[in-house]
C-alpha cells in the first residue's frame, strides 16, 4: 500500500508542474493587460487544485499558504480588485514561493519561513483590500452579521452589570458534499481548514466539528465515490457569514450548507451543543489531514459532541506520516514521465502492427525458394524500411515536447534576477509550443538561465542609463523558438547597451586570454564571453563576476550538438542565436565519400548538389578557391584535405559540390568524390568513446556494421568562411533592415 501512495504523491507532485506552469501563463496574461473571466478562473483553478491535492496528502506549510493566495485571488475572480502593476507583482511573488514550497514538499531544500511569511502578509494585505472595497463600495443587505433583534419591551435596569443586548449565538454550519464534489478532485478536508483558518482570523480559538456517519452501509456494501458522510461545524460568535460563504464559494455548486446561530441539531443525529472540552484534538485533525485517516483518527476526532451510537465501524487504514516530513518520508528518486496525445499512440500501434505483418512476410517468403520469392522478397523489404521510418517519426511524435515547460521557468529566473539588480526588465515569450525531443527540453534550463541572468546583470543598463540614452527605463528581453531545416532556433534579445568590444578586447588581453597585438574581427571579439573565466564584472555578486557563466554555456551547448552565434550592436542591444538539433537519437543523413572514407553530412544542412564546372573556380591571393553559383560566390573547400585525409587540393573530374548552409544563412561548397546514399544514422558520441575530432559532431554505424563519421557543417564553415560574408544579397539586406 505504501508504494500505491507513493506513487500517488508523484503524479500529484507532476500535477503541480503542470498547474504552476497554467498559473504562470495565467499571470503573465494579466501582466499583459488581460484580465479576461477565463484568465482569471484559470489562475483560481491552478491554486485551488495545489491546495486541494496537497490538503490530501497532509502538507500543512503548501494548504495554508495557497490557502491565502486562493483567498486573495478570489477578489480578482469576483471583480472587487483589479490587477494592476503592484497586486500582480504580489501574485508573482506569491507564486514563487508556492513552486518553492511545492519543491520542499517533494524533498527539495526546505523554503525560509521569513520569506514565506512576507508572501502570506502581502497577499493578506490584499484580502484586505478587497474586505474594504466590499465593504465600502458594494454594500449590500446580505453583507452585513444578521443579528437576531427582538421588538419585544425589554426591561433594562441601568446598572453597569446588566447585559444592554444579547450577544451573538455561536455560528453553527452544516455541509453535505455532492458526489461531483469528489469526482473532480475536492475534498471535504479543504472546507475543515478554510472553516478553520476563517475562525482564526478573528480570535485564536478551537473550533468543534461533529460527523455524522448514519448514512453510512456495511463496510462490504461501500461504494468508492459515493458521499456518505455529513459535518457540523460550531464557530466562534464572531466569525461572519460571510467568511464561511467564502469557504464554500468554490463548491457550491457540489455541495450543500446551511448557516445558523445557535445550537442548532446536528445533521442526521443527537441534538448536542459545544462543550468546553473542544480542545486540542479538532486542531491537530484540521492542520495535519491524512490522506487516508481513520474514522476514529481525522472524522470523530475533531468533535467535542457525541456520534450517534449506531454508526458502523469502518476498519482504520494505515495512518498518514506527520504532516512536516510527509513528502521527505516517503520520497522516492523521481521517475520521468511524459503526457502524450492519446491519437499518437493510435498511430504509432497501428504502425506496429503494420510491422508484425510485415515480419510474417518475409517469414513465409523465406521458406520460399524461387525466383519470385526473391523479387517479392526485395519488395517487402522495401516496404518494412518504410515502416521502420513512420515507426521512428511516430515515436520521435511521442517523445515530443513543447519548450513551454522551459521558457516559462525563465519568467521567474528574469524576476529575481531584476530584484538583484534593482531593474525593471520586461520577459517576453515567443514561439513556446515549438516541440522538440524531450531530452533537449531538459537540458536547455542551465544554458538558458545563465543567458538571461547574463543579458539582466550585463546587456540592460540601469533605469537611470536607458532614461539618459533616449530609451525608456524599463527593459525588455525577448526568447523565442522556432524550427528552421530541420533544427530548432532559440533567440535571446535585448534591447540594452549591446556588447562594448573596446572593453571585451582589453579585458581579454589583460587576462591573458588573447595575445596584446592580436588583431581579431567583430566577431570573433564577440565571441572571447565564451572563453573559459572571462568576466568584464568589476565586482563579484551573486549573479556574475566569477567568470564561470558563459563558458558554461557554450559547452552545454556544444553537448547537446548545437552552436550559439552573437550578434550585437552597440547602444541597440545584443541577439544570442542557439541552433540545436531536433533530436539527439537520429538524423536524417546523406552518405558521401571524399578521400575514400564514407562519412554522413545531415541533410538538414544541404542545400543543392552539383558538378564541379572548372570555369566558375577563381583563386585568392592566399591559396584559398572561390567558386561562384549564379552570381553568388563562396568558398570552395575540398572535404578531403580539410579533415586531413588528403594532401591534393585538386578535385577530380567527377567530384561533386554540395552547398551547405548553417543557421545564420553562411554557405561554403564542400567537395566530395561521390554522393552514395541517404539514410537515417542513429547518432554515437565521438567525444564520450574517443575525443573531439575538428569538423566532426559525431559517429554512426551503417548497416554494413562500418563507423562512419557524422560532419559538423557549421564549424566547417566557420573554418572556411572567416571574414567573407557569404549569405545571398537578399538575406545580407534582410539583416541589415
Amino acid at each position: 500500500m505504501s508504494g500505491d501512495m507513493d506513487d500517488i504523491l508523484q503524479v500529484f507532485f507532476q500535477e503541480c508542474d503542470e498547474q504552476l506552469q497554467e498559473l504562470e501563463r495565467g499571470l503573465s496574461a494579466l501582466s499583459d493587460g488581460d484580465a479576461g473571466h477565463e484568465t482569471i478562473n484559470a489562475v483560481f483553478r491552478a491554486v485551488h487544485s495545489i491546495k486541494g491535492g496537497a490538503a490530501s496528502f497532509g502538507l500543512e506549510n503548501l494548504v495554508r499558504f495557497a490557502h491565502v493566495f486562493e483567498s486573495s485571488l478570489d477578489g480578482l475572480r469576483s471583480g472587487r480588485i483589479v490587477p494592476n502593476h503592484d497586486i500582480i507583482k504580489t501574485f508573482l511573488k506569491a507564486m514563487d514561493v508556492l513552486s518553492d514550497l511545492v519543491a520542499e514538499a517533494r524533498g527539495g531544500p526546505s523554503v525560509d519561513a521569513g520569506r514565506v511569511a512576507e508572501s502570506q502578509g502581502e497577499l493578506e494585505a490584499v484580502i484586505g483590500k478587497d474586505e474594504t472595497a466590499k465593504t465600502t463600495e458594494d454594500v449590500t443587505p446580505q453583507d452585513f452579521v444578521p443579528v437576531p433583534i427582538s421588538f419585544e419591551p425589554v426591561p433594562v435596569d441601568f446598572g453597569f452589570d446588566d447585559a444592554f443586548a444579547a450577544p451573538l449565538e455561536p455560528l453553527v454550519v452544516t455541509f453535505r458534499p455532492h458526489e461531483a464534489m469528489y469526482e473532480r478532485g475536492d475534498d471535504a478536508r479543504n472546507i475543515l481548514i478554510g472553516l478553520a483558518d476563517a475562525a482564526k482570523a478573528v480570535q485564536d480559538e478551537e473550533i468543534s466539528v461533529t460527523c455524522d456517519m448514519s448514512a453510512l452501509p456495511p463496510f462490504d456494501e461501500l461504494v468508492p465515490d459515493k458521499p456518505y458522510l455529513s459535518w457540523r461545524v460550531v464557530l466562534p460568535s464572531d466569525v461572519s457569514d460571510d467568511s464561511v460563504n467564502a469557504v464554500f464559494d468554490w463548491v457550491s455548486d457540489v455541495c450543500d450548507f446551511t448557516l445558523s446561530r445557535g445550537d442548532d441539531p446536528q445533521p442526521g443525529g443527537d441534538e448536542s451543543g459545544t462543550g468546553d472540552d473542544a480542545g486540542a484534538e479538532p486542531e491537530k485533525m484540521l492542520e495535519a489531514p491524512s490522506p487516508a485517516p481513520s474514522p476514529e483518527a481525522s472524522v470523530v476526532a475533531a468533535a467535542s459532541l457525541p456520534t450517534p451510537e449506531a454508526a458502523p465501524a469502518v476498519p482504520a487504514a494505515p495512518a498518514a506520516p506527520a504532516a512536516g516530513a510527509s513528502a521527505r518520508s516517503v520520497r522516492r528518486p523521481e521517475q520521468a514521465s511524459i503526457r502524450v496525445d492519446l491519437h499518437r499512440i493510435d498511430d504509432l500501434m497501428d504502425l506496429v502492427g503494420e510491422l508484425v505483418i510485415a515480419q510474417a512476410a518475409i517469414e513465409s517468403l523465406c521458406r520460399r525458394n524461387d525466383t519470385a520469392a526473391q523479387r517479392e522478397m526485395v519488395e517487402s523489404v522495401t516496404s518494412m524500411k518504410a515502416l521502420t521510418r513512420d515507426i521512428q517519426d511516430a515515436v520521435m511524435a511521442v517523445r515530443a515536447q513543447p519548450v513551454r515547460s522551459v521558457f516559462q521557468r525563465m519568467q521567474r529566473v528574469v524576476r529575481e534576477a531584476c530584484s538583484m539588480t534593482h531593474k525593471d526588465i520586461t520577459l517576453t515569450l515567443e514561439g513556446e509550443d515549438t516541440e522538440v525531443d524531450r531530452t533537449l527540453v531538459e537540458k536547455l534550463t542551465d544554458p538558458l538561465t545563465h543567458m538571461l541572468r547574463n543579458a539582466v546583470d550585463h546587456g540592460i543598463e540601469s533605469p537611470e542609463e536607458r532614461l539618459a540614452a533616449g530609451k525608456p527605463a524599463e527593459g525588455h528581453i525577448l526568447l523565442s523558438a522556432g524550427h528552421r531545416s530541420g533544427r530548432i532556433l532559440i533567440t535571446i534579445k535585448d534591447d540594452g547597451g549591446g556588447i562594448n568590444r573596446e572593453r571585451v578586447l582589453a579585458t581579454a588581453i589583460k587576462r591573458g586570454i588573447v595575445a596584446p597585438d592580436a588583431v581579431l574581427t567583430d566577431d570573433e571579439v564577440n565571441n572571447l564571453i565564451f572563453a573559459p573565466g572571462f568576466s568584464t564584472a568589476a565586482t563579484v555578486s551573486d549573479l556574475s563576476g566569477r567568470g564561470v557563466g558563459m563558458d558554461v554555456v557554450k559547452q552545454a551547448i556544444l553537448g547537446l550538438g548545437g552552436r550559439v552565434t552573437i550578434n550585437s550592436v552597440q547602444g541597440e542591444g545584443t541577439t544570442f542565436c542557439l541552433s540545436l538539433p531536433l533530436t539527439l537519437a537520429v538524423l536524417d543523413g546523406m552518405l558521401i565519400v571524399a578521400a575514400d572514407s564514407t562519412m554522413v553530412i545531415p541533410i538538414s544542412s544541404v542545400v543543392e548538389t552539383m558538378m564541379i564546372n572548372p570555369a566558375d573556380i577563381y583563386s585568392l591571393p592566399d591559396g584559398s578557391r572561390m567558386v561562384s553559383i549564379r552570381g553568388n560566390c563562396m568558398p570552395l573547400v575540398p572535404l578531403g584535405s580539410r579533415l586531413g585525409l588528403s594532401t591534393s587540393e585538386e578535385p577530380s573530374e567527377d567530384a561533386v559540390i554540395l552547398i551547405v548552409e548553417n543557421e545564420s544563412g553562411m554557405r561554403v561548397a564542400l567537395v566530395v568524390d561521390k554522393i552514395c546514399d541517404q539514410a537515417q544514422v542513429v547518432i554515437k558520441s565521438i567525444e564520450k568513446n574517443y575525443r573531439q575530432i575538428p569538423g566532426v559532431s559525431a559517429a554512426t554505424i551503417l548497416g554494413d556494421g562500418s563507423v562512419s563519421l557524422i560532419l559538423d557543417v557549421p564549424a566547417l564553415i566557420a573554418s572556411a568562411i572567416r571574414n567573407i560574408d557569404t549569405r545571398p544579397a537578399n538575406a545580407r539586406s534582410g539583416l541589415a533592415a
